[in-house]
């Protein structure tokens, strides 16, 4: 085998020693990292650097987490330092085992850690993981605390996400969502992180309604937001959106409900009944009820269709709703009951339309019986 003449290469040779040493619980191998640390300190910035973050990594697998973080002070690109401090925090996380008192009291170390990595986002993403470690161990108003010192909004808006999800699986939701939403609109204030309407969104999927609402409240494009949301729960969480609905003041509700029978006509399901008979029974806006009455006729429900085009007082969407139930019953073949709805359409032009439609499918039928006449009689 060959000589190293290269001295960064002799190091490396060392340092694996050194981690081979310490995997056999040898006591020379932290000697030897500390003599390689030193001769590193020798050479260029980015040559020791590198040097600093091979002894660090191997610090970490060896799980010396207090001489990992040692040595984290010898390098100086501090967007490296920070990755490193990262790394470093996360193996203390996982050696938090034992009583919690013990834990609480190792979490002192963690705080060090914090305070040394001052780059974002890898300060944010730093915090949100000691907030989910606060979480294991039950220190839940710690962990809503510590939302207030992230600075990332992407960070921001994953934590309170995570904090939100894990506390409504142990039924804590409603006693810490208060907090939750103080903190995080807090912050976003704070540092100009406007979080608000994903918090809307967030608390809506996770069966909050009130306090979706509360957020929304304080977004100044609140109808699209609105959309958003809805949209969202029809497809993902269906069963929160006739509460969230019942929620809503009557302008929101109307604005709501557009969505949701927009998405239900596309999907005629019967799952969406009660949703459809809510809408049709507690909003006013016509044009909502005219596509209530196009859902109920693609379930075949044609009665509940008539009975909401009857009440309906605008002519022109009643001669809509009206001309879509005359359109189903000549689907149905239902030509003498489609002529008499007809006669109720006040639009002229759409009577016009719907009576030619008419008369086609009569000529239409009138040729096949005659066609199959025919065919009777030739032999």
């Amino acid at each position: 085998m060959g000589e190293i003449d290269n001295p960064v290469e002799i190091l490396r040779a060392f340092l694996a020693i050194a981690f081979y040493l310490g995997k056999a619980n040898v006591k020379s191998s932290k000697k030897v990292f500390r003599q390689v640390a030193k001769d590193a300190t020798k050479f260029p910035k980015n040559v020791r650097d590198e040097l600093f973050k091979e002894i660090i990594s191997y610090m970490l697998q060896l799980n010396e987490v207090d001489e990992a973080f040692y040595y984290a002070n010898y390098v100086s690109n501090e967007k490296l330092k920070n990755e490193l401090l990262v790394e470093i925090l996360k193996k203390h996380l996982e050696n938090l085992v034992g009583k919690k008192i013990q834990v609480l009291y190792r979490m002192k170390k963690i705080d060090l850690i914090l305070e040394h990595i001052t780059k974002e986002p890898y300060k944010s993403y730093a915090i949100a993981e000691v907030i989910k470690a606060y979480l294991k161990i039950g220190e839940y108003d710690k962990a809503i605390l510590m939302i207030g010192e992230l600075k990332n909004k992407y960070w921001l808006k994953q934590t309170v996400k995570e904090v939100l999800f894990y506390l409504k699986h142990r039924n804590l939701d409603k006693k810490y969502a208060d907090r939750l939403l103080n903190a995080a609109i807090e912050v976003s204030g704070q540092f100009n992180i406007d979080i608000k309407e994903d918090l809307a969104v967030i608390f809506a999927v996770n069966g909050d309604i009130n306090h979706s609402i509360a957020a929304l409240k304080v977004i100044k494009n609140r109808e699209q937001k609105l959309v958003e949301i809805m949209e969202i729960l029809i497809q993902r969480r269906p069963e929160i959106v006739l509460p969230y609905l019942q929620a809503l003041s009557p302008k929101d509700a109307e604005n709501a409900s557009k969505v949701i029978m927009n998405y239900l006509i596309d999907n005629p399901r019967e799952e969406y009944i009660d949703i459809a008979k809510y809408i049709s029974e507690n909003i006013e806006s016509e044009h909502v009820l005219v596509k209530a009455v196009q859902y109920y006729l693609k379930l075949g429900k044609m009665m509940d269709a008539a009975r909401i085009a009857s009440g309906l007082r605008d002519r022109r969407l009643k001669s809509l709703a009206l001309g879509d139930i005359a359109h189903y019953l000549l689907k149905n073949n239902q030509i003498g009951d489609a002529i008499d709805l007809v006669m109720h359409v006040e639009d002229s032009h759409l009577s016009s339309l719907l009576i030619s439609e008419i008369l086609v499918k009569v000529v239409d039928q009138e040729l096949r019986k005659t066609s199959r006449g025919m065919n009777n009689v030739n032999p």
